[in-house]
């Protein structure tokens, strides 16, 4: 082992700046490979970055597939979207049959169509037991009239049984990856059996969804979960219609958020139910189904659109009829939809690209070189500059990531900095006394006396 007491000032320096150097670039992998500094790292720069945008309300999309990029999103709040809602119980039906049959769903959809109603969106699951050519042939027509719409939004009751059921391809394909999910899932009640099966073919156009029952405790869940599948509520899914998402574009976070793609960000509890405050008056026009039934009604629904809304909905409800507010009825299918397009959601796109490690090993060295010269300094001030150091560098780094779009890791600069201070306290012993002591053979020699 080398012998420290004899080692010149400029070595003592370069050991210092090495193992500092060597200790950041250990924790830069860390931080890369260990999820717990990831997240944390995750955090600090978003708290971060609020800090220094406080006028502005942002995201951060943790969906990008580019591990060196993060992407910064502005929302910009959601607009409030107009609705036909045609009324399908028991008294708005009363000239029709009840429960519809499908050739009664067979008009109202035409008729809604006609308008120029691009989503329909059914609250009653459609299901019919029949046999025959005569049955086969009036499902036959009623899927026609569905395929006229750009999306259709479907419901089907979901139960938890003992025994569970395999889940039914047309949900496997409307429900959401389990994948999307962060943090887990095991906070989500779940189904795993369907009340009654549908009688609507599934198509590319059609998304099925299960209905919210306040009785059985799902009335303001947005999902359900079915294995490793997440089921989509009603007012969830009419709003991935609008939204024209597909399942695979939901991402979740329990007991923050829930993002449609680039549409509404939806806040959810760690159960999976909504936390909003629901919209007092939405803005939508109520016809009854027998008003809005053959084509003859069709110039008269037009002109009530015309006065109420001024403009055709793209969304056509069909739902149970609408009670006032003051009414203290619970709140309404359409009251949740109103609200969630009013929410905020992502605007432009900011990408912040992590620096090359070149540069990141350039800057890491620069701190442990700053640490290795401030060690010959008297022991107060060498202190003070370490700490000054140790504050400055968050400060830096934001200044950074602000104005040239470029992030880097902040525990590896951290360290690296912290490692040189530790080591100083030990190595400064090595380097020699700032105050020059006089050397012996600097002295004069005394005189000496010559005998003759």
């Amino acid at each position: 082992m080398p012998n420290l007491s004899i080692m010149t000032p400029w070595i003592v320096r370069l050991i210092l700046a090495f193992v500092a150097l060597e200790v950041g670039i250990c924790v830069t992998l860390l931080s890369e490979d260990w999820q717990p500094l990831r997240d944390r790292e995750d955090a600090l720069f978003q708290k971060l970055l609020t800090e220094s945008r406080k006028d502005e309300t942002f995201v951060v999309d943790k969906t990008q597939p580019n591990p060196r990029t993060r992407v910064v999103r502005p929302l910009v709040k959601g607009d409030p979207q107009p609705y036909l809602q045609i009324a399908v119980d028991e008294q708005a039906a009363a000239d029709l049959h009840y429960p519809l049959e499908p050739e009664d769903w067979w008009g109202l959809f035409n008729h809604a169509h006609s308008l120029g109603c691009r989503v329909a969106a059914i609250e009653e699951p459609l299901s019919w037991e029949g046999e025959g050519l005569a049955h086969l042939g009036r499902l036959a027509s009623l899927n026609t009239a569905l395929t006229q719409f750009e999306k259709v939004v479907v419901t089907v009751d979901l139960e938890r049984l003992p025994r569970s059921q395999p889940i039914p391809s047309y949900l496997k394909a409307s429900a959401i990856p389990i994948s999307n999910v962060q943090g887990g899932a095991d906070g989500l009640r779940l189904v795993n059996s369907v009340v009654f099966p549908t009688s609507i073919d599934f198509a590319p156009n059609t998304q099925f969804s299960f209905r919210p029952d306040e009785s059985a405790g799902t009335g303001k869940l947005a999902i359900l979960r079915w294995g490793k599948h997440l089921i989509p509520s009603f007012p969830l899914a009419v709003a991935m219609a609008q939204a024209d998402i597909s399942p695979e574009e939901v991402h979740l976070s329990l007991g923050d958020h829930l993002r449609l793609g680039d549409g509404p960000i939806v806040p959810i509890d760690e159960f999976g139910a909504f936390r909003i405050s629901r919209a007092d008056r939405p803005l939508f026009l109520e016809r009854l189904a027998v008003e809005a039934y053959s084509p003859s009604q069709i110039e008269e629904t037009r002109h009530a659109i015309n006065e109420s809304l001024g403009t055709v909905p793209r969304s056509v409800l069909f739902a149970d009829k609408q009670t006032e507010p003051s009414s203290g009825a619970r709140d309404s299918i359409l009251q949740t939809i109103a609200t969630i397009d009013t929410l905020p959601r992502p605007e432009k796109i900011e990408r912040y690209r992590r620096m090359s490690p070149r540069n990141e090993i350039l800057l890491l060295g620069a701190i442990a070189v700053i640490a290795a010269l401030i060690v010959g300094f008297p022991a107060f001030l060498r202190h003070f500059c370490y700490l000054l150091m140790l504050v400055a560098l968050p400060a830096l780094l934001l200044l950074m990531h602000k104005d040239s779009e470029q992030w880097t890791l902040f525990a590896p600069a951290v360290a690296t900095a912290l490692t040189g201070w530790v080591l100083a306290m030990r190595m400064a012993r090595y380097l020699p006394s700032r105050k020059r002591s006089k050397r012996p053979s600097d002295a004069r020699p005394p005189a000496t006396a010559i005998a003759d």
